[in-house]
């Protein structure tokens, strides 16, 4: 009986020890798995703090996952009660005046400082007396030689990104002087005009600006966008000429990434967190990888430290939305933009052709949301829409009024049109891109104080019409000052990435993913290029 029992025990032992070791590396997986986790809504100029994730991870055995989205989108996945424990922007004062957004926040610390600042070529920095610390200007000397003509610049789409937000919100808190107490009827729209007419480049992200401002960087005189990253600019050995941090004198608008802690459950491990991106460890990391300050000031940083006044954020939402809608309906060159629509008979699949109706009518003003709000075609813009399938069908053009309250029937006519789109027949992709950019240059020719941009969604390959090889062939047959116009894609259902990318890499435009999230979100996030 005891040896009977010692058997069965002994190979109790080895079926456990058998399943040990088999389930070895499982258990290694387990157990990094179970680390805590948290997921983290961020800000989409965080990305460059992915390298740092091991070692944070490592430090405080915590596992951040990380999901990017524009500034606006945060700030609208937040109102709407989308589950994240912790959210990371650059700058939490426009969300904490909502106060849906007011209400999740738990506890807000900023973990890093970026002041958005006037990247200037150095000739050109010379040339205006901008050249040195002491001779900084004002934003309204600024906006004086943009309104002049003197000064072309590189800057996002301020109802896009945080970049151009805090510049356009900053010249209209200096030119002001009102600070927290700026009111409606306080924005200096002479100002702010002069300052948004100079400017010749937009982009829904400052990371994508940045390399656009590379490639085209000989026809403009400099760049809006946080200091940090004009300063890896500099570092990075593309620019043909080094550009000049300038820091208007009468303040500036600082981005300081804050981390806000949404799950409160999440409270011990947010303080963890929290202790450690704000100690010398990660804050010495973080400034050698990003170039943003540290917040200690008495701790070395990557780039020179400056002196600058920060400027106050505006009390009152109402304030805020004001002076975007009037930047975007109002203040800045109205927009050209040709929308070049793919209805062949594979848009009839899966709810593809209702997808696409929902889109256009949604940027015609059916949709609510704060993201459709500041998407939606803008006063005075020029809205084409290029419909193909086998052949290129006859373009529809609607140009808006300077008043909203104008512009109902047009809109109407908008929706209406995209309500009736009916798919069939083949693919014509590049015939429909060659005619609609045809089109816009002749446009162009008679008014060229727009900004024109083109718009290509399309579900499947080309199989009708000009080949991808004699587009390109053909737009590199246009002279220099022709091909400046963006085209930018929607990539759906079977489209090759490949294509389209070779169709909108000569133009300096790029390809936005139409599958993940649906085509209303690439719709909207296109327009913050636009």
């Amino acid at each position: 009986m005891k040896l009977r029992c010692y058997l069965l025990g002994l190979l109790a032992v080895l079926l456990l020890a058998g399943c040990g070791d088999k389930s070895a590396p499982a258990g290694d997986k387990a157990g990094a798995s179970a680390k805590p986790g948290l997921t983290v809504l961020a800000g989409s100029e965080l990305k460059d703090i992915e390298p740092l994730l091991p070692q944070i991870e490592q430090a405080t055995g915590l596992h951040l996952q990380l999901k990017y989205a524009g500034s606006l989108d945060v700030i609208e996945q937040l109102q709407a009660g989308a589950s994240f424990d912790l959210a990371w922007i650059a700058n939490n004062k426009y969300a904490l005046l909502d106060p849906a957004v007011r209400e999740r926040v738990k506890a807000s610390e900023r973990t890093m400082i970026s002041p958005v600042v006037l990247g200037v070529k150095a000739s050109k920095a010379k040339a205006l007396g901008w050249d040195k610390p002491d001779r900084q200007p004002t934003w309204a000397d600024i906006a004086k030689v943009a309104g002049a003509g003197q000064f072309r610049f590189a800057m996002t789409n301020p109802a896009s990104s945080n970049s151009g937000f805090s510049a356009v919100l900053g010249l209209a808190a200096a030119v002001a002087g009102k600070g927290d107490a700026l009111e409606t009827q306080d924005i200096n729209k002479t100002a702010l005009t002069a300052f948004a007419r100079a400017q010749s480049l937009t982009a829904g992200s400052s990371g994508w600006l940045l390399d656009a401002y590379v490639g085209e960087q000989d026809r403009l005189d400099g760049i809006v966008n946080y200091a940090s990253s004009l300063h890896a600019l500099n570092q990075g050995g593309k620019l043909h000429e080094q550009l000049v941090l300038v820091y208007p004198k009468d303040g500036v608008i600082t981005a300081d990434y804050p981390l806000m802690l949404i799950n409160p459950a999440k409270r011990a491990d947010y303080d963890k967190l929290v202790a450690y991106l704000k100690g010398a460890e990660f804050q010495k990391a973080m400034t050698a990888q990003t170039y943003r300050q540290p917040l200690d000031p008495t701790m070395d940083a990557a780039m020179p430290r400056r002196e600058y006044f920060e400027l106050a954020f505006p009390a009152k939402l109402a304030v805020v939305d004001a002076l975007l809608d009037g930047y975007q309906n109002e203040f800045r060159r109205p927009a050209d933009s040709t929308f070049v629509i793919d209805i062949s008979g594979s848009m009839g699949k899966g709810g593809r052709i209702e997808q696409l109706r929902g889109a256009i009518a949604g940027l015609a003003g059916s949709d609510a949301s704060l993201s459709g709000r500041f998407s939606r075609f803008r006063a005075r813009e020029s809205i084409s829409v290029l419909t193909f399938s086998d052949v290129v069908h006859e373009q529809h053009t609607w140009t808006l009024a300077e008043q909203a309250k104008d512009n109902t029937a047009e809109l109407d006519q908008i929706s209406d049109f995209a309500l009736q789109l009916q798919p069939g027949g083949g693919t014509a992709i590049y015939s429909a891109a060659q005619t609609a950019y045809q089109n816009a240059l002749a446009r162009q020719a008679r008014n060229p104080d727009r900004v024109y941009t083109l718009v290509l969604m399309t579900d499947g390959e080309n199989n009708n019409g000009l080949t991808s090889q004699q587009f390109v062939q053909w737009f590199a047959s246009l002279r220099p000052e022709q091909r400046r116009i963006r085209i930018f894609a929607v990539q759906f259902g079977e489209a090759s990435r490949d294509e389209l990318e070779a169709l909108t890499g000569p133009s300096g435009g790029r390809v936005f993913d139409g599958s993940k999230a649906g085509l209303q979100a690439a719709f909207k996030e296109i327009r913050g290029y636009q």
